[in-house]
């Protein structure tokens, strides 16, 4: 019952936390970082709902023929109500507030995988309360969903689903209408597959926020934020930042993770089914057994990174807007974005990030965003000895450097184009780098000795690509193709 329900959290009041994510409140704690995933998701909602707009003229007169409104078929004359509650909603006049512990449990009160409450409808004091957990993971949750012939990402499905059957218990119209309502934005039911699932996590204590998955979503991106800045402030390879440049900062914060966790998760399926005709059908057999058992892993990973960045990216704007007076965080998120990961880098460390943001001024702001913009010094040997030598050679030693960047024992072959040979790279350098040994279990000397040779086959491949672009792709030159 909702009131048994309120009354466990009013008991729970002195450690349950309460945050404000949608709509006014002065008297509460708000977290503005839901603002745009929500609004996005009641603008689907607007638009699966299209029968409203057709049909009504001026002055709410009737011009065309009937629309068949599947919420009126649902409710009755109850719709009226749902409708106002929704645009009540989209107003803000409705509070949506996100209640629990939301790195113990997904859910607002969770006894068993068959007693649990993720969301609660309070229509007396115009509120609906959320899991904390449970939005976070949704927010974070990258997959796509194929809805009415449109992909909409897991939280618009998710949270529109939820609310549209939220809103139907607001008006007070039973579970079962709910239920209905609930379908028209979910026809698959996502929404319960998805909460049946974080029970069964929650159940086992390996759900995304537990403590286990938060340890090694913040190993996995303290290692490979100091594997970017570390190989950067080294070299020119700008594959990653490519990713980045575009829209706003709110679809680069989620580029990042997406581009971080996305190569975490190819490099483990990589390691044990690439190559395949290098196995027999017994090893493949094993490894593809091996990559199922994994998956939910790394899926958790993705999904726990994704609460934790933010996270620890609201730690830091609030010491910076604290230490900080010239230097807005507007500006610093619009102009030198890539210094937010390398204070959030310097802060999974350890270092005192209060002591880094002072000394961080109008000479030392931007040093990363000086390196993405500018090539890094290249070993001038190198360089002039490349410019002298004669095309056929340099193109017998690109070949000879392609074979050398090896990946489970095999090289690249002549004819590797320029993209193939950074996604190489980038595959060597997350399995080896140093500083994810915690996370892929290589050993240390290896991983250090690897790293090394990549690196270093990889910076004179640069040098041949930028003197000479147009030999990659081709397994021979083109005079030695007309002899």
């Amino acid at each position: 019952m909702a009131e048994e329900v309120t009354s466990s959290m009013g008991a729970r009041g002195k450690v349950v936390e309460y945050m404000l994510v949608w709509g006014k409140d002065k008297g509460s704690l708000q977290d503005d970082s839901f603002y745009e995933y929500i609004r996005s998701a009641l603008e689907h909602m607007r638009g699966v709902m299209e029968w409203r707009s057709n049909g009504i003229g001026m002055f709410g007169s009737t011009l065309f023929k009937k629309v068949v409104d599947p919420i009126a078929d649902i409710l009755g004359s109850k719709s009226k109500e749902f409708y106002k509650a929704f645009d009540d909603l989209s107003k803000g006049k409705i509070r949506l507030i996100c209640v629990g512990d939301r790195y113990a449990s997904p859910f607002i009160l969770f006894n068993d995988p068959t007693s649990y409450v993720a969301a609660l409808a309070n229509p007396s004091s115009n509120e609906i309360f959320y899991g904390y957990g449970l939005m976070e993971a949704w927010r974070a949750d990258p997959r796509i969903h194929d809805l009415n012939g449109k992909g909409v990402d897991a939280f618009t499905l998710l949270f529109s689903s939820s609310i549209a059957f939220m809103l139907t218990l607001y008006i007070n119209a039973g579970l079962a209408k709910a239920r209905e309502v609930r379908r028209i934005f979910d026809p698959n039911d996502a929404l319960t597959s998805n909460l049946k699932e974080w029970a069964e996590y929650t159940s086992k204590g390996i759900w995304p926020g537990s403590h286990e998955n938060q340890r090694k979503a913040m190993i996995a991106l303290r290692g490979y934020l100091n594997a970017w800045f570390d190989f950067l402030k080294d070299s020119s390879w700008l594959e990653i930042h490519h990713t980045l440049h575009h829209g706003k900062v709110i679809e680069r914060d989620q580029s990042f993770l997406d581009t971080a966790t996305t190569e975490i998760s190819e490099t483990s399926r990589a390691i044990i089914l690439d190559n395949v005709s290098m196995f027999s059908a017994e090893e493949m057999e094993r490894r593809d057994r091996l990559r199922r058992e994994k998956q939910l892993e790394w899926t958790l990973l993705r999904i726990a990174l994704g609460i934790l960045y933010p996270r620890e990216k609201a730690r830091i704007r609030e010491v910076w807007e604290r230490e900080k007076r010239k230097v807005s965080w507007k500006y610093l998120e619009d102009t030198y974005y890539e210094e937010i990961w390398d204070l959030i880098r310097l802060h999974l460390t350890g270092e005192d990030i209060s002591s880094s943001i002072e000394e961080k001024d109008a000479r030392t702001l931007g040093r990363w965003h000086f390196i993405f913009n500018k090539k890094a010094e290249r070993p001038r040997e190198k360089v002039v000895e490349l410019e002298k030598m004669e095309i056929e050679r340099i193109f017998e030693r690109k070949n000879r450097l392609l074979a050398m960047l090896t990946w489970e024992g095999v090289g690249l072959p002549a004819d590797a184009r320029w993209h193939d040979v950074v996604a190489r790279f980038r595959k060597i350098m997350i399995k080896y780098h140093p500083d994810r040994v915690e996370v892929t279990g290589v050993n240390p000397e290896e991983a250090h000795r690897v790293t090394k040779i990549a690196i270093d086959i990889f910076r004179e491949l640069e040098i041949i690509h930028d003197l000479h672009p147009e030999i990659f792709g081709l397994a021979t030159l083109p005079v030695e193709q007309d002899k």
